[in-house]
């Protein structure tokens, strides 16, 4: 997690996707999270993983991998770093949601 230079918490991927845990370890085939004991080698940690693409991912891979979740031996994993912005864009909003509502607590409307 970092803040960036508005004060807004940007998360990383560099962390489990499942529970945020920060690793600092190589990643191999059989990696597991130190805190949640989930594989640390999936697509959802990759950086090549976008959603909206083909077989959501962004490389020409030769078969489509269903579980997205779990490890495998995909030649083009690389562990990412990139932003997280559903998670960004959560944030922003429970920040705005407590901040309307510390404002309602001064105002009649």
């Amino acid at each position: 997690m970092v803040i960036d230079i508005l004060g807004n918490l940007l998360y990383y991927f560099d962390m489990c996707y499942f529970c945020g845990k920060p690793t600092e370890e190589a990643i191999t085939r059989s990696s597991l999270c130190s805190s949640c004991r989930k594989e640390l080698r999936v697509c959802l940690n990759c950086k090549s993983y976008k959603k909206d693409a083909y077989w959501d991912c962004a490389e020409d891979i030769p078969e489509q991998v269903t579980e997205k979740e779990r490890a495998n031996f995909c030649d083009f994993f690389v562990y990412t770093n990139k932003v997280d912005k559903e998670k960004q864009e959560k944030n922003q909003k429970a920040k705005n949601d407590a901040r309307d509502g510390f404002l309602k607590l001064f105002n009649n409307e």
